[in-house]
C-alpha cells in the first residue's frame, strides 16, 4: 500500500461512516469499508488506507484527529475541539475546496483510548469506535452539520 509503512502496525478494516446535513436540512449519509494499516503515534492511532485512487492518512486520539488526501499538508482536515476553528484546502477529485471546521466534540470507546485509560494500556489491540461531530463552513452562508464515524476490526 503506498504512503503506509514500510514495517510495522497492524492491518485492520476500517469503517468509515460520514453524515452531513446542509442549511435546509435535507442530510447525505455515506459509508465506507477499507482495508488500512493501524500504527500508534504519539496517544492515538494512525491509519493508512487508498481512498478513491488516493492515499489518505488518518489519524485519531482522545484529544484531536486529522484526515489528510494525497500528500499536501495544507489538504489536512483537522479536528481539534480546543481551538475555535481550523482551515484548509481540502483536495477531491473534483478539484480543492477551501473550508473552515469547528470542532464540537471527540468521542472513542475501545482500543485503549477512553479518557479513562492509560494510552495504550494493553488494550490497543481492541476494536476502536470514535465519533467525531463539527461544523464544517465553506462560503460565508453555507454551513453543514456533520459527523464521522470511525470503527476498526482486524482484518483476516
Amino acid at each position: 500500500m503506498s504512503g503506509a509503512p514500510e514495517s510495522g502496525g497492524r492491518p485492520v478494516l476500517l469503517t468509515v461512516t460520514g453524515k452531513q446535513t446542509d442549511p435546509e436540512g435535507n442530510t447525505q449519509e455515506t459509508a465506507n469499508l477499507y482495508r488500512a494499516v493501524q500504527t500508534r503515534s504519539g496517544e492515538g492511532y494512525l491509519f493508512f488506507y487508498r481512498g478513491n485512487d488516493t492515499d489518505v492518512r488518518l489519524f485519531v486520539s482522545r484529544k484531536n484527529a486529522w484526515m489528510q488526501r494525497g500528500s499536501r499538508e495544507s489538504a489536512r482536515m483537522v479536528f481539534d475541539p480546543s481551538v475555535p476553528s481550523v482551515h484548509c484546502d481540502y483536495e477531491t477529485a473534483y478539484g480543492t475546496i477551501p473550508m473552515e471546521i469547528r470542532t464540537e466534540k471527540i468521542s472513542v470507546l475501545g482500543g485503549g483510548l477512553r479518557a479513562n485509560d492509560i494510552p495504550f494500556s494493553g488494550r490497543e489491540n481492541s476494536d476502536l469506535q470514535a465519533r467525531i461531530r463539527y461544523k464544517l463552513v465553506m462560503g460565508q452562508d453555507y454551513e453543514l452539520t456533520c459527523s464521522v464515524t470511525v470503527k476498526t476490526q482486524r482484518a483476516n
